[in-house]
């Protein structure tokens, strides 16, 4: 069926729609900036209205908070790695954790959700929570990690992730080149350990 051939009210609502997700995606995207140029702290709902070109109300009737903006920034940023990750090339777990870390600790501030006194919804949080755990199991690919049992295979995961950010964090901190390794060199150990290492038969937990 054509758009014109559709009932008055539905294009209507199809209209209405349309204007609601491109005016998210426009504060969205002023929110990038403004977190670009000013950093976490200096994002606020006035200073993405304004870079916006609305006014602070506006703002308030798509996103209740700036940890609302902020949990929004952080889904965007997770899902664009994640894509990343699964269209790169290599197969290593150290090189694809080290990708990873570098983004992640790069934009740590937008990870930073408890903000103000107003937290983020439930549903938000989810979502987050979602991106997260696609990002862990990208990563971690190459470790082969399919015949664990679930729960050890989602630790490992994650403790290559944690030791890929945590590693990343150290580096730009200027503490990693005082410990006398290197963020690959210790990657690659982790990676080669979490891999070779047997199922455990008792709990993970």
């Amino acid at each position: 069926m054509a758009h014109s051939d559709l009932p008055t009210n539905r294009r209507r609502e199809d209209r209405r729609e349309a204007s609601h997700a491109n005016k998210r995606i426009e504060i969205l995207d002023a929110a990038r900036r403004v977190y670009a140029r000013d950093g976490a702290k200096g994002l606020t709902i006035r200073a993405v209205a304004s870079e916006a070109g609305y006014v602070p109300g506006a703002v308030y009737f798509y996103f209740h908070s700036k940890a609302a903006i902020l949990s929004e920034l952080a889904v965007g940023e997770l899902t664009g790695l994640t894509k990343q990750l699964r269209l790169t090339s290599s197969r290593d777990a150290a090189e694809r954790a080290a990708a990873a870390a570098e983004a992640f600790a790069a934009a740590h501030a937008v990870f930073t959700l408890d903000v103000d006194n107003q937290g983020t919804n439930p549903g938000s949080e989810r979502v987050l929570l979602g991106r997260l755990i696609s990002l862990f199991q990208t990563v971690s690919e190459p470790l082969e990690l399919d015949g664990l049992p679930a729960e050890q295979a989602h630790a490992r995961a994650l403790g290559l992730s944690a030791s890929a950010i945590g590693l990343a964090t150290l580096a730009r901190m200027g503490k990693l080149d005082k410990l006398g390794v290197t963020a690959a060199a210790t990657l690659r150990e982790v990676a080669h350990c979490l891999k070779a290492a047997p199922e455990r038969k008792e709990a993970t937990g």
